[in-house]
């Protein structure tokens, strides 16, 4: 019998839980409601003040910021706030960093994940229903280069392609400038005008009744910059999309950090704090006690395992363990609590996890129907000792 099978998990292969791989698993949040109401509570009112959410969560490495991530992402698209008067678009990065890299790369990244297809459809969705197209999107940019590029958008073939380069900062020679109809490539080195063009699809895309969001993961990788004028310029990209004045344009950014001071320097220098707001900066600790521990897996079991599949199961067999604990006996699973709550360090969701799925691996191979205590001593030390 197939591992799933052998422990009545629910339409998936393991009690491995991971959003990227399955989109489901987003919904997914266990035993934090804390942390849970108050990021949603932060998001519902970022949507009054500053109009878009500009948030920094941070922890420690498997204490769950991509899970985090996909949470939130999971809902805002399903539970929208009255004050969210657009349907939120989310793109999902993963930011690379290298020693040099500046805000042209960071640029560059936010456009490649938004995509040519978007902006373009947006565009054409715009030209449809307007008679007045040059004008709008004058308004929507305030610039008259960026609506030139912009109304490029629309076409196919090279020239389109072109007016996408150029929205991704790339510096273009004289000839293709003209077949733009711009008198010069977006910004140079110039932080401001990228975020002012980013922005103003922003605005493109609340024309079309979309408001963007990004939420960018790995934000450690900015410490990979060693360059100083590179730092400053990704400083300043920050500060720009920060700014009170932009309110078109959303981003959460998670970061590995055990304290705030684990962060890279230009994350939490005083003018982001103030801008993003103290409030706006939330740690995803470990879980904080063994009660934390025992929700986690008691939510985690109710989810994915089948409630009805496992209770004819320990009924069938007479297997004598509680539908709240199985597949583990009552025994084993405050043992697992107790070891996972020893050291606060590693009171990880991604520890914990772990320790389930190698856990019932174990005893599914040697074809026991429950995970006794025994198996618990030889897998959770391996993980949390």
């Amino acid at each position: 019998m197939e591992f799933k099978e052998w422990f009545c998990l629910k339409g998936r292969d393991s009690f491995t839980i991971d959003p990227k791989v399955n989109p489901d698993d987003a919904r997914f949040y266990f035993g934090r409601e804390e942390i849970e109401s108050r990021l949603k509570a932060q998001l519902r009112r970022s949507f009054v003040e500053p109009g878009v959410p500009k948030m920094i969560i941070y922890g420690s490495f498997g204490s769950g910021k991509t899970q985090t991530l996909f949470h939130l992402e999971h809902y805002l698209r399903k539970e929208r706030s009255e004050a969210c008067r657009h349907i939120p678009r989310v793109f999902h990065l993963d930011l690379e960093m290298h020693s040099k890299s500046d805000h042209k790369a960071w640029h560059l990244q936010l456009m490649e994940t938004l995509g040519k297809s978007t902006v373009s459809t947006w565009i054409d969705k715009l030209f449809s229903r307007t008679q007045s197209f040059d004008k709008e999107l004058e308004n929507i940019f305030g610039n008259t280069n960026m609506a030139e590029a912009a109304k490029n958008l629309r076409a196919g073939g090279d020239l389109g392609l072109l007016a996408w380069r150029w929205f991704c900062g790339y510096e273009l020679k004289s000839g293709d400038l003209e077949r733009l109809n711009v008198t010069r490539s977006l910004g140079g080195r110039r932080a401001r005008d990228k975020i002012t063009a980013l922005v103003g699809i922003g605005r493109l895309a609340e024309s079309n009744g979309e408001k963007l969001i990004f939420l960018m993961d790995e934000a450690e990788q900015f410490k990979n910059v060693k360059t100083g004028d590179a730092v400053e310029a990704l400083h300043t990209y920050l500060r720009k999309l920060a700014e009170p004045s932009n309110s078109s344009v959303g981003f959460i950014i998670a970061s590995y950090a055990v304290t705030l001071d684990d962060m890279a320097d230009l994350l939490v220098r005083a003018d982001i704090r103030t801008r993003i707001g103290e409030n706006n900066f939330v740690e995803i600790p470990p879980l904080p006690s063994i009660t934390y521990v025992q929700r986690f897996l008691t939510e985690l079991f109710e989810e994915l395992v089948d409630q009805e599949k496992a209770k004819e199961k320990i009924e069938r067999e007479s297997l004598g363990v509680s539908l709240k604990t199985y597949p583990f006996t009552e025994e084993a699973f405050d043992l697992l609590c107790e070891f996972a709550s020893q050291d606060p360090v590693k009171t990880l969701p991604r520890n914990v996890i772990k320790a389930v799925n190698d856990c019932a691996i174990a005893a599914w191979d040697e074809k026991k129907p429950i995970i006794e205590p025994y198996v618990v001593n030889e897998i959770a030390p391996l993980i949390f000792g």
